[in-house]
């Protein structure tokens, strides 16, 4: 029984890694805050990691309006936060709380790959 309970247990994390997808981290130039990505979304979407410091704010825009979705995540002091979810590319600005690396998914919304263009600026929030 124990050696049954241990090989189900065994399958489900090998099952769980290879359904999970390769996160890509978005690196800036040395001296830049910002950067472009391209690619097209696959069957599952493509995941993007950016780091970014309280107090700053996250520009995005994603193209094409029409055939991409967007959503952005971050796992912080008081757990995952959906900060973005779009059915549709667009500009997007937000406004960061805590420092620390966002997920932001990338996804097609109509089940075909669909290629995209992303530009992620990091700029000081304005102050209030």
């Amino acid at each position: 029984m124990v050696r049954t309970i241990f090989i189900l247990a065994a399958m489900a994390v090998i099952g769980a890694a290879a359904n999970a997808q390769a996160q890509k981290r978005i690196e800036f130039v040395k001296g830049k805050s910002s950067a472009v990505v391209s690619g097209t979304t696959g069957r599952f979407g493509v995941y993007y990691l950016v780091n970014a410091k309280s107090g700053q704010k996250l520009v995005l825009d994603l193209s094409p309006a029409s055939t991409v979705g967007i959503k952005v995540e971050f796992d912080g002091t008081y757990g995952g936060m959906v900060l973005l979810r779009e059915r549709k590319g667009g500009h997007y600005e937000i406004g960061l709380e805590e420092s620390g690396d966002y997920t932001i998914l990338i996804g097609s919304i109509n089940d075909k790959p669909s290629r995209f263009r992303l530009a992620v600026k990091i700029k000081k929030q304005a102050d209030i």
